[in-house]
């Protein structure tokens, strides 16, 4: 199986306006370069903020075939002309990530999507290890984890930032996951250890 890239995508939208139309041309740049979306949402709109203090962003998940192919969109003709359309429209934070080889689950999945910056680097060792306990036997898996040295920041300021995504076969099972006991720990345990910004994102229905 090979080792899918994706792109973060996650924008604080100052002009409704601007940002319609870059959503209306962007859909097919994407498919050009074998990106589908995985998941897309806001604030009332299929993403909630779980914890952390960025209430306001959208978030666009992207998957393409490879990260390379995430690099060719990017820096694409075709992708340069669609994005002088949100030019002024809002505030933008970009991330290149290589996948697991995973495919997120069929079905009508969610995804919890974690940005952090660890300021107790073994601390949170310990407590990534412990999450990945608890996400056993769930039926949940990493579809990417990306420390600061391997996240590619393609657009934005937000520098020494890890990322993790887990991939849950529904809503409910992501939402019962994050009210268990046993991960309630896990995750005071992790605030301890970093700032965390953490996005439940109800997945796009994948056959």
């Amino acid at each position: 199986m090979s080792q899918p890239g994706y792109l973060l995508f996650l924008g604080h939208s100052l002009d409704m306006e601007k940002m319609g139309r870059y959503s209306a041309a962007v859909s097919a740049v994407y498919k050009q370069y074998g990106g589908t979306y995985v998941g897309i949402g806001g604030p009332g709109r299929g993403t909630e903020l779980l914890e952390g203090a960025w209430f306001d962003h959208s978030i666009i998940l992207a998957r393409f075939p490879s990260s390379e192919d995430v690099e060719k969109f990017w820096n694409s003709p075709e992708y340069a002309k669609v994005r002088e359309l949100r030019k002024g429209g809002g505030m933008f934070q970009v991330f290149s990530l290589k996948g697991e080889n995973r495919e997120p689950p069929d079905g009508q999945p969610a995804f919890l999507i974690s940005i952090y910056r660890p300021f107790d680097a073994d601390a949170y060792a310990a407590v990534a290890k412990a999450e990945a306990e608890k996400i056993k036997g769930r039926d949940m898996y990493y579809i990417a984890q990306a420390d600061e040295g391997h996240v590619e920041r393609l657009e934005g300021d937000l520098i020494s930032f890890c990322i993790s995504i887990i991939a849950c076969p529904t809503q409910p099972s992501a939402t019962a996951l994050w009210n268990d006991q046993s991960y309630i720990q896990v995750r005071k345990d992790r605030a301890q250890a970093a700032g965390v910004n953490t996005f439940l994102m109800a997945g796009m229905a994948r056959k």
